[in-house]
């Protein structure tokens, strides 16, 4: 992979595109190649999509498999292009770029969006839900359809000129019930208005919940906007920094804090050249710098020796030939487990769970979660064996050893992961939708649907549904049920664009009893992501993996790893020879965001106390709607009523056209 430093030359990166295929497929391929290369762009797509028809055709039970990778090799070029990376063909060789070529990043990201979420439209499933929900019916002796769910900008631009009260919006859980105005599934109603995105809607597995924001001053009560919480990323080092869960962050603990500014200072003989000169000031007196990391010390250090022993109990050890109690492991046990892990990785294929009615003893002791837990106790057995290890006069002196060394602060990562997989699928989620319907956008509805997604509402639904709720890979680990602590206590999102996103900017509320609610810009990560590659692609690896194993190891089952589809795509590009990390990362920068929705989220997730204070009695239905209707009235008085000093509104809302914003007319 290749890194262009060349303001001129607009290459991002370039990566050399050779599958990896048997003699017959490598040299199809080439003549392939070698066709495109003569070729003009416009009509390259036509002809990989030909010859993908072609080896389709020819395909029998003798060719199958090299047949299948000649086949996902040629799929993944027509999504890598319809992503954007443009096709340069020198002398028989193809090299993949993507390029920055100024174009309106927003408009580009769309571009490299719209190939997957055109192909949805395509399903026949799709289209037939979609012409349900656009086709007029009677219900209650009204003529109905999904247009009576989207704001009538007449009626907006009366309240507006008559100085009448604009909106009154309210939010609604969705569930499978009817609409009372409509008729229609709140979930069908959802579902539609999420597929006006730019994002392919895709059902994400675990914990959902699903809004609609309404305004019950129109007839119908119609979509403001919608919204969804779903699991949180596991791995994002910004937020983790953030909160307190990387070696990096206790390091930075452990320093003196300091005041950093930036000034410009003119350079002596350059006529009046400036640069930046960054400041650094000590934040804290020696004496105060000593007494905080002391403190600090004393209070993390036990704490993460206790995480390695909770996290122990949380497994079932009896086939692994450990007893829980042991004080000193030894270096033969750690050893011991791993090759133990290593059979069972090799027994772990067509992996099924009983989701039913789980034996939790017998499902640990299924190839896959031994397999698991002797991994995990290795890991954990092995930091235990470092902690025990370390000496030293005090708890800072003996931090500070544990941190100085590679092996010290693996121990320290592996005891700071072991409280964060407790936390992150229970306490936390992200918003994975949230955004505005037209014609509210132009009202800011999007600013209203980001303040909701972080009501006491959301919170109360949340920690009420999964109250009771079995952690289904928690208790494979340990042999018997798991039930973890619902309380929410953070949201994390990211922006779609590099530049941010204008619903999540400046939402910085001071509530009462010293909370606040703000979006905080944590960092810019990349990140990788499969959204941009097709069905199509997708169903082919998964054909070639399960020929390849024997059997299927990726089987969407709990307990497996992260996003069945992310490592379907990624092995997948590694069965066919091309390097997964160079086209699974985005190129698309992303703001993350972070909301703390308690006073002491941070002290909460890191596991200094297991009180939550919200600031609210989540259990007084009277004050939890109180607390929300405060939000929308922050809303409505700081946003939407500046906002009609701002901007023509009523201009921007007479432009607005049903027909154009309909699925049906896409």
């Amino acid at each position: 992979m290749k890194y262009s430093s060349d303001k001129i030359n607009q290459t991002v990166v370039a990566e050399k595109y050779c599958p990896t295929l048997s003699d017959e497929y490598t040299n199809r391929f080439q003549l392939l190649i070698k066709r495109l290369q003569s070729t003009l762009q416009i009509n390259r797509i036509r002809i990989i999509q030909e010859e993908i028809s072609e080896a389709l055709k020819e395909r029998n039970e003798f060719n199958e498999l090299e047949c299948n990778r000649y086949i996902a090799s040629l799929s993944v070029l027509v999504d890598l292009s319809q992503q954007g990376w443009i096709f340069d063909i020198q002398d028989g060789e193809l090299t993949l770029n993507m390029e920055n070529n100024n174009v309106d990043e927003k408009e580009k990201i769309r571009y490299r969006l719209s190939a997957e979420r055109n192909a949805q439209f395509k399903n026949e499933s799709v289209a037939k839900f979609i012409r349900y929900m656009e086709t007029e019916r009677l219900f209650k002796n009204h003529i109905i359809s999904i247009t009576c769910l989207i704001g009538d900008k007449d009626i907006l631009i009366n309240t507006i000129r008559n100085n009448q009260a604009i909106c009154e919006p309210y939010i609604q859980l969705v569930t499978n019930e009817r609409d009372e105005y409509t008729g229609y599934k709140l979930s069908d109603i959802w579902r539609y208005f999420r597929y006006t995105w730019s994002i392919p809607y895709k059902t994400m597995p675990g914990r959902n919940l699903y809004y609609l924001v309404r305004d019950r001053l129109q007839p119908y009560h119609p979509i403001i906007g919608i919204f969804a919480l779903g699991n949180t990323v596991l791995n994002l080092t910004v937020r983790d920094n953030d909160i307190g869960w990387t070696v990096e962050a206790i390091k930075e603990n452990m320093l003196p804090k300091k005041n950093v500014t930036y000034c410009e200072q003119t350079i002596k003989g350059t006529n009046g050249k400036k640069i930046t000169v960054k400041i650094s000031k000590p934040a804290e007196t020696t004496d105060e710098y000593i007494k905080r990391k002391t403190e600090y010390a004393n209070t993390l250090l036990p704490l993460l020796m206790s995480n390695i022993d909770e996290a122990i109990s949380d497994i079932y050890v009896k086939d692994l030939g450990y007893h829980r109690q042991t004080r000193y492991p030894r270096q033969e046990q750690i050893d011991a487990l791993n090759a133990l892990a290593t059979e069972f990785a090799e027994k772990s294929i067509n992996n099924k769970n009983n989701e039913k009615s789980p034996n939790w003893k017998q499902e640990a002791q299924s190839n896959l979660f031994k397999r698991k837990r002797a991994t995990e106790l290795a890991k954990l057995l092995s930091a235990k064996l470092t902690f025990n290890s370390i000496t030293g006069i005090d708890n800072v002196e003996k931090l500070s050893m544990l941190l100085s060394n590679d092996r010290g602060r693996k121990a320290i990562h592996t005891a700071l992961i072991a409280n964060r997989k407790c936390k992150i699928g229970s306490n936390m989620m992200d918003i994975i939708v949230c955004g505005a319907i037209p014609p509210y956008n132009e009202l800011l509805g999007g600013k209203l649907v980001s303040i909701l997604a972080c009501s006491p509402t959301v919170i109360r639904d949340y920690t009420y549904r999964y109250v009771n709720q079995v952690s289904e890979i928690a208790s494979r680990m340990k042999g018997e049920k798991v039930i973890r602590d619902s309380r929410l206590v953070y949201l994390g999102t990211t922006s779609l664009y590099a530049v941010g996103s204008s619903q999540y900017n400046r939402i910085k509320l001071q509530l009462d009893n010293g909370r606040k609610l703000e979006y905080r810009r944590m960092g810019i990560t990349e990140g990788f992501g499969t959204v941009y590659f097709s069905k199509a692609t997708t169903t082919m690896f998964s054909k070639i993996l399960e020929s390849q194993d024997g059997g299927k190891r990726i089987n969407n089952v709990f307990g497996e790893g992260t996003s069945p589809r992310f490592r379907t795509i990624s092995r997948g590009l590694s069965s066919i020879g091309i390097r997964a990390d160079a086209f699974l990362k985005h190129y698309s920068p992303r703001i993350v965001y972070s909301i703390d929705l308690a006073k002491n989220t941070k002290e909460y997730l890191m596991g200094y106390t297991n009180e939550v204070d919200y600031g609210f009695n989540l259990d007084n239905e009277d004050e939890v709607e109180l607390k929300t209707q405060e939000l929308i009235n922050y809303w409505y008085n700081h946003w939407l009523i500046r906002r009609l000093d701002n901007v023509d509104i009523v201009q921007r809302l007479d432009s607005f056209r049903v027909d154009n914003f309909l699925l049906g007319n896409i």
